[in-house]
């Protein structure tokens, strides 16, 4: 499938609608979030089905926007994409996590999403604690997976867990 501005204006206004009624840290409209995502995925150099992926990575966990839904507009590889990245369910967080996590490791293009998303949530600054406190988990499962190119996307995510830590220890 061919990815253009066009696919990517419906990505975003399927994600926009689907989400509508969401908030983003209780504050912002829940497109702030989406948009961050797909914002630190250009940053990062990817393009194509990883923008519609930003867009489209809660549209099954939090829409109930189906996989096939998202395979017959946007193409296999997103909705694998996207698939891949969607909470398993689960009692808690932890539970939740340990369930999906060998499910993003599985598809490369699934880890590079997550970790747009994991950044946008980490730059933006909610949930910090909650995030560094299961990073090495959260590596630990994906890391060895990712492609090259993403590499820079983990270092990324050191730097900003280590400044929080840093910062922890200057106010402390």
């Amino acid at each position: 499938m061919i990815y253009t501005e066009k696919t990517y204006k419906e990505a975003r206004m399927v994600a926009v609608k689907a989400h509508s009624n969401q908030s983003y840290d209780e504050i912002f409209p829940y497109e702030k979030h989406i948009d961050d995502v797909v914002d630190v995925l250009k940053r990062f150099g990817f393009s194509g089905k990883y923008i519609v992926g930003g867009y489209l990575h809660d549209a099954i966990e939090d829409d109930g926007i189906s996989f096939n839904d998202i395979k017959k507009h946007f193409g296999i590889e997103v909705a694998e994409m996207v698939y891949c990245v969607t909470d398993e369910l689960g009692r808690n967080r932890k539970e939740k996590k340990a369930k999906t996590l060998p499910k993003t490791a599985s598809n490369s293009d699934a880890i590079i999403l997550k970790l747009g998303d994991r950044i946008a949530n980490i730059e933006h600054g909610g949930k910090i604690d909650m995030y560094a406190e299961e990073y090495g988990e959260f590596k630990g499962a994906l890391f060895l997976n990712t492609p090259v190119d993403a590499k820079p996307m983990w270092f990324h995510l050191d730097v900003l867990l280590k400044v929080k830590s840093v910062n922890e220890t200057i106010e402390n």
